[in-house]
């Protein structure tokens, strides 16, 4: 090894900053398992900062980005897991990070300055802490905790008020008194909100069609997902999407 990596690994000031980058990794995996931005962003600062001190005498400005980077993925990931956050939403978040922060480890990209990396780590973030708040559950009954959690693991594909109730042991009328008892919703008007909730975030990513969206939230029919659409939002998903654009 490298003598100038060896001493580097052996200073205590260092060793001091590898202990105080793995409290911040800590800290910022909790903040957005909770949904708490103030906190993650606190955390994030003191986490740049030990990764820096840490790296700053082997690695150039670039590489210890880079590093960072890696970090944070990997925070966000098992955070939002860890969160409860469903499979599509994990895979969501993933490519949310791809389109913010991938410009930043091409080798053939542009100058960037600090700040605009700063920025877009703030996104991604801020966007992983709103999924987690989004989608965090009251204090429902089992019962209805179980059935929701049902609903959301499976938003992609078919889902009925039957095959729920025969997948909780309980009868389809049992359910859904109980369901409505608790929510306000039937357990239909839930699948389709949480349906259209997914669809909102999809429509934040260009690379995808309406009639890609429709079928990546369950619905096989992209009029008919227009119309749902429509009739919980005020907007076409076309509108939605355009107006996005516009802020």
């Amino acid at each position: 090894m490298n003598s100038c990596y060896t001493d580097h690994l052996l200073n205590p000031e260092f060793n001091t900053a590898s202990q105080l980058w793995y409290h911040a990794e800590d800290r910022l995996h909790h903040c957005v398992e909770q949904g708490d931005p103030e906190g993650a962003l606190q955390a994030l600062a003191d986490l740049t900062a030990a990764v820096n001190q840490r790296f700053s005498p082997i690695l150039t400005p670039q590489e210890i980005s880079g590093t960072l980077l890696g970090i944070l993925g990997g925070i966000l990931h098992f955070a939002c897991r860890d969160a409860g956050l469903p499979p599509a939403y994990l895979t969501l978040m993933i490519l949310w990070q791809k389109d913010v922060l991938s410009v930043f480890l091409s080798p053939a990209s542009s100058p960037w300055h600090d700040r605009e990396l700063e920025k877009a780590i703030h996104s991604c973030i801020l966007y992983a802490c709103e999924m987690v708040q989004s989608l965090s559950l009251p204090d429902y009954s089992l019962p209805v905790r179980r059935c929701i959690t049902l609903i959301q693991q499976n938003l992609t594909g078919p889902i009925t008020v039957d095959s729920l109730a025969d997948a909780l042991g309980i009868t389809r009328q049992y359910l859904s008194f109980r369901f409505h008892q608790e929510t306000g919703k039937t357990p239909t008007e839930y699948i389709n909100e949480e349906r259209i909730k997914l669809s909102k975030y999809y429509l934040q990513q260009k690379q995808f069609t309406i009639t890609q969206i429709a079928l990546s939230c369950g619905y096989n029919d992209s009029n008919y997902f227009g119309r749902i659409f429509k009739n919980l939002t005020g907007k076409t998903p076309t509108a939605y999407r355009n107006s996005i654009r516009r802020q």
